[in-house]
């Protein structure tokens, strides 16, 4: 009975320490994207950051939905400069859409030497 207990408690352990490890390796930012909305040729994205201020890039990938297992790129790696400052902000592309459906992904990335990704979005959009 002690060894099991041991386990446990090695267990629990191990997994608050990786825990302890992700926050040191990410700093503890947050960053979310809200709802994005199309409107006068504008992809308006709301973004939350909870982080030190940083220079990036926001790399969109958006392709119309044809059909439930079929899509068409209509734009792929436009992108747009950004500044990430702490609290809420958007970020806006300027682009043609026609009334559809459309998926967007959103990249956020460094704007540094090889570019690393922060983090993505993925939105669903429709365009009546």
């Amino acid at each position: 009975m002690e060894r099991k207990t041991l386990l446990i408690i090695g267990g629990v352990v191990c997994v608050l320490a990786a825990i302890a490890l992700i926050l040191v390796f990410t700093g503890g930012n947050s960053l979310t994207a809200g709802t994005s909305v199309y409107e006068n040729g504008v992809l308006t994205t709301p973004i939350h950051y909870d982080g030190e201020q940083r220079e990036v890039w926001f790399q969109y990938n958006i392709f119309r939905q044809d059909t439930l297992l079929s899509s068409t790129p209509v734009c792929e790696s436009e992108s747009v400069l950004g500044t990430l400052t702490k609290g809420d902000s958007v970020t806006e592309l300027q682009i043609d859409l026609p009334p559809g459906e459309y998926k967007v992904f959103i990249y956020v990335l460094e704007r540094a030497e090889g570019t690393p990704r922060i983090t993505g979005f993925i939105q669903n959009i429709l365009i009546a």
